[in-house]
Order: C-alpha cells, then sequence, then structure tokens
C-alpha cells in the first residue's frame, strides 16, 4: 500500500504550449522559459514618475481600496481551504460519550426490564491514499491558493495603475484650466483695449462683439473642465477607499514626460505577468481535478478502529472489565453509477481544456498590451515633435496677425481665428503629453510592472 500510495492516477501537469513569435515588433529578443522561482519581486513602479502626489495616491490605494480588500479575504479562504485538504492526509480520531435508559416490554409471565447502557467510545479511521486521490485533491487546493495569490497581485497591478492612469488625466485637465485661465485672462486685456478702440471710433462694434463672445466661449470651456476635474478627484477617492464627499487633489498644471521604459524590452517578461501566473495555476488545479475523477473508478481503503468503555453500570465503566476494541480494515469498490463517474471525469476534462485556452488567451492578450503599449510610444513620440511644431507656429501666427490687425492692415476676424488656432495647438499639445504618460503606463501594466 505505502508502494502503491506514491503513485498518482491522472496526468500529470504541464503549461499549455503556444506557439509564439520569436521577438516583439520593435524588439529582436527570443522567448526564454523560467521556473517561478525566478519571478522577480514586485516593485514600486510609480516611483519612476517622481511624482510625490502619485506615489501618495497609490500606496493609499494599496493599503485600502475595498476590491483588494475582498480578494486579500478570498485569498485566506484559498489557503485555509488548502489546509483543510491536507488535513485529510491524517487519521480521523473522534470521541464520544453516551447514556440511555431505556424499559424492554413484558413477555409472558416475565415482566419488561429497565436497563442501563453507558459507552465512551474513540473511533479510528485512516485512508489510504492508493491511488492518489488526495495528492491530487492537495495539488488542486494548492494551485487554486497560487491562483488567488497570482489574482490578488494582478488586482494590485490594475489598482495602481488605475491610480496613475485617473491621476494623469487629472493633471491634463489641470494642465487645460491653466491654459484656458491663461486665455480668458489675455482676452479679457484684449477686450479692454478694443472697447477703448471702440469708443475712439477706430474699430466698429462688431469687432468689440466678436472679442466678448471669445472672452465668454474660454470662460465657458474652462467652467466645463471643473466638472471633468471634480469627476476625476472623486474616482481617486473612490480607488483608495475613502468616500468621494470632500476628496480633494491639489492642483498642479505641468505634465512631465514620462520616464524612460525599453523599448526592445524582452518578451520573457510577459511570463511576469500576475494574470498569466494565475491563469496556469488555474491550469494545474484542472488538471488534478481530472486525477481526483480517475481516482473515484479505483476501490478506496480504509482502516478502522475503536476502543474505549462499555457497561451497564456507570459505577463499572472505567474498569477494565468494560473496555471494549475493535480493528479492521474496509474496501469500497464502486459496482453501480459508472455512468455518473465517467460524466464527472469528461466534465474535469473539459474544465481542464478550457482552463488551458483561457491561459493561452492570456498570453495573447498579453502580447496585444505589450505591442499595442510599444507601438502607441514610438507613435505619440513622433507626433509630440510634430505638434510642438504645429503649437509654434500658430503662436506666430497669432502674433503676426495681432501685429496686422493693429497696423490696419488685416481685420479683426483674423486675430480671432489665429487667436482661436493657438489655443487649440496648446491644448492639442496637452493631449499628446497626456497621451504619453497614459501609454507609459500601460507598457507598465502589459510588462507586469517590472522590467
Amino acid at each position: 500500500m505505502l508502494a502503491l500510495g506514491a503513485c498518482k492516477v491522472g496526468p500529470d501537469h504541464k503549461t499549455p504550449e503556444m506557439n509564439l513569435p520569436a521577438s516583439f515588433s520593435d524588439g529582436g529578443v527570443k522567448w526564454k522559459r523560467h521556473s517561478p522561482d525566478d519571478q522577480p519581486k514586485a516593485r514600486s513602479w510609480w516611483r519612476l514618475y517622481n511624482d510625490g502626489a502619485l506615489t501618495s495616491l497609490v500606496e493609499r490605494a494599496l493599503e485600502q481600496n475595498q476590491s483588494l480588500a475582498a480578494s486579500t479575504a478570498r485569498l485566506k479562504q484559498a489557503r485555509e481551504l488548502s489546509r483543510a485538504a491536507r488535513s485529510r492526509y491524517l487519521p480521523g480520531v473522534d470521541i464520544s460519550a453516551s447514556g440511555t435508559r431505556s424499559k424492554t416490554s413484558a413477555r409472558g409471565d416475565e415482566p419488561g426490564k429497565i436497563e442501563n447502557d453507558f459507552s465512551l467510545p474513540v473511533d479510528l479511521s485512516y485512508e489510504f491514499d492508493i491511488w492518489g486521490k488526495l495528492g491530487r485533491e492537495v495539488e488542486s487546493a494548492n494551485a487554486q491558493a497560487d491562483a488567488q495569490a497570482e489574482s490578488l497581485n494582478a488586482l494590485r497591478l490594475t489598482v495602481s495603475s488605475e491610480v496613475a492612469q485617473t491621476y494623469w488625466a487629472l493633471r491634463a485637465v489641470d494642465a487645460d484650466r491653466a491654459l484656458l485661465f491663461r486665455t480668458v485672462e489675455l482676452r479679457k486685456k484684449a477686450l479692454d483695449l478694443l472697447g477703448k478702440q471702440r469708443d475712439a471710433g477706430t474699430i466698429s462694434g462688431l469687432d468689440y462683439s466678436r472679442a466678448e463672445t471669445e472672452v465668454a466661449t474660454a470662460d465657458s470651456q474652462r467652467i466645463g473642465l471643473d466638472r471633468d476635474r471634480a469627476e476625476l478627484v472623486n474616482a481617486l477617492a473612490v480607488l483608495a477607499g475613502a468616500a468621494a464627499t470632500g476628496s480633494n487633489v491639489a492642483e498642479k498644471t505641468m505634465l512631465p514626460a514620462p520616464p524612460s521604459i525599453p523599448v526592445s524590452v524582452p518578451s520573457e517578461l510577459l511570463r511576469q505577468r500576475p494574470d498569466i501566473r494565475a491563469a496556469e495555476r488555474r491550469v494545474a488545479a484542472a488538471n488534478a481535478d481530472v486525477g481526483v475523477a480517475t481516482a473515484a473508478f479505483y476501490p478506496s481503503f480504509t482502516l478502522g478502529a475503536s476502543t474505549g468503555y462499555s457497561s451497564t453500570q456507570a459505577s463499572q465503566l472505567f474498569k477494565s472489565s468494560s473496555l471494549v476494541w475493535s480493528v479492521g480494515p474496509n474496501v469500497t469498490i464502486p459496482l453501480t453509477g459508472q455512468a455518473y463517474l465517467r460524466s464527472q471525469k469528461r466534465a474535469a476534462v473539459a474544465a481542464h481544456e478550457a482552463a488551458s485556452a483561457d491561459y493561452r488567451q492570456s498570453v495573447l492578450e498579453a502580447m496585444r498590451d505589450v505591442e499595442n503599449a510599444l507601438q502607441a510610444t514610438s507613435i505619440l513620440a513622433r507626433r509630440e515633435v510634430v505638434q510642438d511644431q504645429a503649437t509654434k507656429a500658430a503662436q506666430k501666427t497669432f502674433d503676426l496677425s495681432s501685429k496686422r490687425f493693429q497696423a490696419g492692415y488685416s481685420s479683426f476676424l483674423d486675430v480671432v481665428d489665429a487667436e482661436r488656432t493657438r489655443l487649440e495647438a496648446e491644448r492639442s499639445s496637452n493631449s499628446v503629453k497626456a497621451d504619453r504618460l497614459a501609454v507609459s503606463v500601460a507598457l507598465i501594466k502589459a510588462l507586469g510592472g517590472q522590467w
């Protein structure tokens, strides 16, 4: 039995094979296998941005986010279930005590009797794991606990990246609000000058009316951004596990350049993604469940033993003459219910196939995420260069239009159009900078939060 106990029925776990490309589109690096022990520890990647407010928000969210709290509780549950499965390797010992008083019915001339029965048995039961069923159950429980741990890591990465994405969206709104505030102030100054020129009769009332419209339009756009800012601040509060009421994030109008992240990232680093590791552990759990379903077809061997005291008199219960015991094996062979067992095994095999497909899909989605982020990083870098040129040209056009209007060579409408173009160009520049920051966060997340 001990020799057979070293065996486990059912297939051993293997990570699903995939036909993967040798490199990313922007790289030339190879895929490489490595064990889970080689996985580096998660790093505080958000510190790369050197922004104290961002660091504070992310770390607060990792401590107080309620979705993370729920996932942490589920991890505790999975680990306790794993311990419960391992405890089945030990024999079961139960102790009970009973005392009964009964009366038998009269039989003929014999009157009924009143009898007492006192017992204090200790029962032992131990199932020999001949076919490795218990081993597969422990294997499945351990893999499920590992999968839950990796799911928690994946959620931590998701929460921290959502905080960063929301934070940079807030900073983009702040940059636009500051830009519109400056625009409103400049347009008000221009309106004052135009009012004096109108009073002097050098410009028409139409030009003054257009200037008033531009002031009100820019102010309206700035006020519209107040709503966007409030919603983003509230979103950060919820991510950090706090009520949105009364939440506040100090305004900061600068949009920094994204940190330097290697473009030619080894594809093997996708193996660092916790969602992929979780998917692989779920495959392992499903594979172990196939072994459990297979072992159900085989006989089970149980050793039962019992000892204790039994007596009709309480005063005699603990004397040696009241000692009783029994010991013996028990063999259970499943004869009926074969259709049920076959269906259970086919269901376990199908679950393993589904988990394997989910794993492959996770890898494909990870490849897509990295490809998208790498290509977007390159494209946005080129776009920012062109957008900066457009912004400079728009500023030059506005300056020339203002001079021509003051010299009387063009109408105020030309100045209005040039100023609108300049504002749109500057807002587009802010948008590109914010997009680059957002894509840098997406790339870090796609790489598992480290490289």
